[in-house]
């Protein structure tokens, strides 16, 4: 999905000075926003939580999307007869993680 195609939309509104206590022009030379209650010390702190999910989302961003070695190693096993999978264990997995959601 391409983010520009949302903000398209609001392009014209990106345009617009402030009107109030001034304008845009009069509040940037006094150093004080034209809308009260902002200052121009404003800053954003992100918690940890955040923190972690960013670095999540970047460490799977940079992961390879197969492991060649497992995937050999499956093949190997299965054209051998040597894996036999055990369904009760897969069908208990299934449950549980299923059971996350709800």
């Amino acid at each position: 999905m391409d983010i520009k195609t949302i903000y398209e939309g609001m392009l014209p509104y990106q345009n617009k000075r402030l009107t109030e206590g001034g304008g845009a022009s009069a509040a940037r030379s006094s150093g004080k926003s034209g809308i009260s209650g902002s200052s121009s010390s404003d800053k954003v702190t992100l918690s940890d939580d955040v923190k972690l999910y960013a670095q999540a989302v970047s460490d799977a961003k940079n992961a390879p999307d197969v492991r060649a070695s497992k995937v050999a190693e499956l093949k190997a096993r299965v054209e051998s007869g040597e894996y036999q999978p055990d369904s009760k264990k897969i069908a208990e997995k299934l449950l549980l993680s299923e059971a996350d959601f709800l």
